[in-house]
């Protein structure tokens, strides 16, 4: 088992992607039992939150992130494909307020909010989405993530690039509205900076990890993590590093990258 430091940034596991031997709610305690003690996942409309909040507590862990939703299907539906870039503005804000419950019941730290697809990227929509949610957000003391996904994975995604988020972030101008920036993401695009990373480290709300190619476990692929990770632990980052990843082996022996990171012992 391995001891997580009182040390920033702290790490969570997605056990919608980690820890699939285990029956869904059985992973909470999985991760625990690893040494790590919080979690994320995607969608909630599809969870026990009751339930969820229970074995969060059982196992003393905490909750980091999860996607915005609605219990709307047809929104919902949307909403895993994204609609910033449709400027649906009014869903939007209709599927924020419904997950803000949610949100503080598990005492998250972030909801995901994911671009749109299908067609080009339009700032001018993504704007109007998040210029609505705005009071919101700071009102209820919510913060939100905006992810790129890579568009080789995820074809057809609208902005799979960190810049134009970041542009996109400042004129949106929130505390409670930042990037999820996903290095797996960014390095399947081959625009990975850490530069970039280290000028807009106030824009970013929460990390996601895995190596590439093949979006496996750190050590997997060609992406130096134990360098990566020690440089993003010396900057004001107060966030998460989520772990998103497919283990090639038991999930409780991937965290090897994360000592030598000094992040655990």
């Amino acid at each position: 088992m391995i001891k997580e430091k009182n040390i920033k940034p702290p790490v969570s596991c997605c056990i919608d992607m980690m820890f699939s031997g285990f029956d869904f709610y059985d992973r909470i305690g999985a991760v625990g039992d690893c040494g790590i003690n919080t979690v994320e996942f995607w969608k909630w409309t599809n969870k026990d939150v009751d339930k969820v909040k229970r074995l969060l507590g059982k196992n003393k862990m905490r909750l980091s992130v999860f996607n915005i939703d609605s219990t709307d299907e047809a929104l919902s539906y949307d909403l895993s494909r994204g609609i910033l870039n449709s400027g649906r503005a009014e869903e939007f804000v209709a599927a924020l307020c419904e997950s803000i419950p949610t949100y503080k019941k598990l005492g998250a730290s972030a909801m995901i909010v994911l671009i749109g697809e299908g067609a080009p990227y339009c700032a001018e929509n993504a704007l109007k989405c998040l210029n609505a949610a705005k009071p919101i957000c700071e009102k209820e003391n919510v913060t939100l993530v905006i992810e790129p996904l890579n568009a080789i994975d995820r074809k057809g995604y609208s902005m799979p690039y960190a810049e134009p988020v970041f542009k996109l972030l400042k004129k949106v101008n929130s505390p409670n509205i930042k990037m999820l920036y996903d290095i797996y993401h960014q390095n399947m695009m081959g625009d990975f900076s850490m530069e970039d990373i280290r000028k807009n480290i106030d824009l970013i709300g929460h990390f996601h990890v895995a190596d590439s190619p093949g979006r496996h476990e750190p050590g997997t692929g060609k992406v130096d993590y134990v360098k990566i990770l020690s440089e993003i632990s010396a900057l004001p980052y107060s966030g998460y590093i989520g772990l998103e990843y497919r283990a090639t082996k038991n999930d409780g022996k991937t965290f090897g990258f994360l000592s030598e990171a000094k992040f655990i012992d």
